[in-house]
């Protein structure tokens, strides 16, 4: 949202490939509020809810509930937004989360993979 170079090549590739696929990336309503926020910040409040909305047409929004941030409350994740993004995708039945901040899931039972990891692995599957 923001067009972080060079993060944001890889993000874009992976929403032409998910669009193609027919698969919806989701994120948590936390990353909602987050994206939000930061754009806010940096840009302003009008451009970030412009940008939250083209944002909600390309993922769908899993919910964040008292289990999710109860789970992370007691969970090994050093960083508690982490785990609750992690929890968020395990009951909402995700199998992978994908991320630049690898290292810090590695208490998730999760498969967990940088956006150029993925990447690598839809060419080899499909």
């Amino acid at each position: 949202m923001l067009d972080r170079k060079p993060f944001s090549n890889d993000i874009a590739e992976i929403f032409e490939i998910t669009n193609t696929l027919s698969i919806a990336p989701c994120v948590s309503s936390l990353t909602i509020a987050n994206v939000n926020y930061i754009i806010g910040r940096l840009e302003d409040k009008h451009k970030a809810l412009i940008k939250t909305r083209k944002l909600l047409k390309l993922v769908d929004v899993e919910n964040v509930g008292k289990t999710v941030i109860i789970k992370s409350v007691q969970s090994n994740f050093k960083d508690f937004e982490d785990g609750i993004q992690n929890f968020c995708a395990e009951e909402s039945n995700h199998k992978i989360i994908i991320t630049r901040n690898v290292k810090d899931f590695k208490s998730s039972k999760l498969s967990i993979f940088n956006p150029k990891e993925f990447l690598a692995k839809i060419e080899n599957d499909f």
